[in-house]
């Protein structure tokens, strides 16, 4: 697995981990050279979603074992923050149940946390399906990715990579929206903030979920989002906000 460096390099460590269908620099690349002022950011570049390595994704428990090496190879174990969107902040919720290595707070931007059920097949058609109509330059129907992630969701469907295979996107989806909370996350008493639009619906569920798991969680619902549509529409207001969770952290 690759990781893409920028900061400060003696500045406090930052983990950004992105979203399925996307690669790293496309999901964060301005947040991570904003938040660069300030911190050293490592951008994780997921199996399988690398647009510099030929990979495919096996599962987020593979990935989160390639991201704790490299944290205690490079940064002795431990970051100050560890942030994930989507796919990202289910890699991000693993890492906290596994322990291995040590944050001061966790950021989470509408990682799927309760299993979708009968939702799982057309949430993962959504994205097989959808990568292939984007290599073959088709464009996401509106009505159908609003539908499943909410009004305002749709950007989120155009940063889908070219780059990642169907193989891929299956074996996310399947840790993703059969993703279970596990009690080890209850030892977790760090800052925590959970964001989501207010158009979310599984989002806004995984919150109330994670309510019984992380004592020191905060849920914050950004009114009239959809999936996503924070981060890819409203850069500077994301990262205003994350960089204020960021420094409270430290005073904690």
């Amino acid at each position: 697995m690759n990781f893409l460096l920028c900061g400060d390099r003696n500045a406090p460590p930052v983990l950004l981990i992105h979203g399925i269908a996307s690669d790293a620099e496309s999901c964060y690349g301005t947040i991570a050279r904003r938040l660069g002022k300030s911190y050293r950011v490592i951008l994780a570049c997921l199996d399988g979603h690398d647009l510099y390595q030929e990979t495919t994704f096996e599962s987020i428990s593979v990935c989160c074992e390639k991201i704790e090496r490299y944290i205690n190879k490079r940064f002795g174990g431990e970051v100050y923050a560890v942030s994930g969107f989507s796919l990202g902040g289910n890699a991000a919720l693993e890492l906290m149940k596994r322990g291995v290595i040590k944050t001061r707070c966790l950021h989470l931007d509408a990682a799927f946390c309760t299993n979708a059920g009968i939702m799982k097949t057309p949430l993962t058609l959504y994205y097989t399906k959808g990568a292939d109509m984007r290599r073959k330059g088709i464009r996401m129907p509106k009505l159908v990715t609003e539908l499943l992630f909410g009004k305002g969701s749709t950007a989120n469907a155009e940063c889908f990579s070219k780059e990642v295979s169907s193989e891929t996107l299956g074996a996310a989806c399947r840790d993703v929206f059969g993703y279970t909370l596990s009690p080890r996350l209850t030892r977790c008493s760090v800052p925590v903030q959970y964001w989501c639009g207010s158009n979310e619906k599984y989002a806004k569920k995984s919150a109330r979920s994670l309510e019984g798991y992380l004592p020191g969680i905060k849920v914050r619902v950004f009114k009239g989002l959809g999936h996503g549509q924070m981060l890819r529409e409203h850069e500077k207001a994301y990262y205003r906000e994350l960089k204020r969770f960021l420094a409270e952290a430290a005073d904690k």
